[in-house]
């Protein structure tokens, strides 16, 4: 039996420092010689691959995915993760990644153009696989050319004119849906909140509520279309507007997200309105807070789950050169009818609460992120 000598250092495991010492080169040189070998001249490639031998250098996993081309790395680009909305989306994305061998990084571009190059910077440099881009917008981006270096697969947000594959859903159609459903309770001074200025998803929805509007031969008062930003204190703000309208108020309400219609019920009910008594108010999105909130809120209902899987397959198929089943997908929404909404003629009668499709059968409640 040998002796253990207890001054003895535990043995070190080698660096590509090591290796680059042993081979009289810089360490980039390893690492080229490892990563693209055909760019290293002989002799130097073989003094290098010797001392990688002579070391016991074992390159660690990224290494080892840098030559093969792969990080095994997506790179989900979103506008705010503090936002309830994406939550549903992101299990749903992440759990198809993880199940594919992908590992997630979630980066908050903010609508920040700062924060937004330094992530264009991230992905020509190569340090991901594939994108998931949730904000609709990376200025200055050459798409096209960027998706011959990698795929990017967008979510919820088109960008018009990149050519690149997006799951979203109908949002004119749905706008104008919850418009006319507003229009058949009796009202015709319906207000929108709209969503962050420049965003694909809110021109669209102010499309479907003047669309609706015209449809049902009501002129649209532009002074009844309220900027917002897709957050609660834009509804609250919002909500300020229509409470110095006095006599002038519209009898309805249409905000283009849910949390935009919670932050506005909850100041109005705070100066004594009440919804949906004086004032009817519909959202958009579908989140587990709009369902338990009091009243609990009408809403379009997207199917978020699925938005986050297509769009996460897509990406997966694409990384691995293969045929992706959908180049895109426009997914239809559903209208929950609920306590926050009452006809015109129902002033201070507040309805039973009940959900339905548009054409009349019962809608799912929102998915809740604890269920997947």
């Amino acid at each position: 039996m040998s002796k253990r000598n207890g001054n003895a250092k535990p043995s070190r495991r080698a660096t590509i420092l090591d290796v680059a010492k042993r081979a009289g080169v810089s360490t980039a040189t390893v690492s080229r010689t490892l990563t693209d070998p055909d760019l290293v001249a002989e002799p130097t490639r073989s003094h290098v691959v010797a001392a990688i031998a002579a070391t016991g250098y074992t390159p660690n996993a990224t290494a080892r995915n840098l030559r093969a081309q792969s990080t095994k790395i997506v790179l989900c680009l979103l506008p705010g993760l503090g936002h309830s909305f994406w939550s549903v989306i992101i299990n749903a994305v992440e759990e198809v990644l993880t199940e594919e061998g992908y590992g997630v990084i979630f980066g908050d571009t903010r609508n920040d153009p700062v924060r937004e190059a330094h992530y264009d910077r991230v992905v020509r440099a190569g340090q991901v696989d594939g994108v998931l881009l949730f904000n609709g917008r990376l200025p200055g981006t050459d798409f096209l050319q960027l998706n011959n270096k990698l795929p990017i697969t967008l979510i919820s947000n088109d960008i018009p004119s990149s050519g690149l594959p997006v799951f979203e859903v109908d949002n004119r159609d749905s706008a104008r849906a919850m418009t006319e459903y507003l229009i058949a309770g009796g009202h015709r001074r319906i207000a929108h909140i709209t969503g962050t200025e420049g965003n694909v998803e809110t021109g669209e929805r102010i499309k479907g509520y003047r669309d609706g509007l015209t449809a049902a031969g009501i002129p649209v008062e532009n002074s009844l279309i309220w900027q917002g930003a897709f957050s609660f204190e834009a509804g609250m703000e919002a909500a300020q507007r229509f409470l110095g309208l006095g006599a002038k108020r519209p009898t309805a309400v249409f905000a283009a997200s849910d949390e935009m219609a919670i932050g506005f019920i909850k100041t109005v009910k705070d100066a004594g309105i009440d919804v949906p008594g004086d004032v009817s108010v519909a959202g958009f999105d579908g989140i587990e807070y709009s369902a338990i909130y009091n009243p609990a809120l009408t809403t379009v209902i997207q199917p978020r789950t699925e938005i986050g899987r297509l769009g996460a397959e897509n990406l997966v198929a694409r990384m691995s050169g293969r045929q992706p089943a959908l180049a895109g997908a426009r997914l239809p929404c559903t209208l929950a009818i609920r306590d926050s909404v009452a006809p015109l003629d129902a002033s201070r009668r507040k309805p039973p609460a009940r959900q339905r499709r548009r054409s009349g059968s019962p809608a799912e409640e929102p998915e809740r992120a604890d269920s997947r």
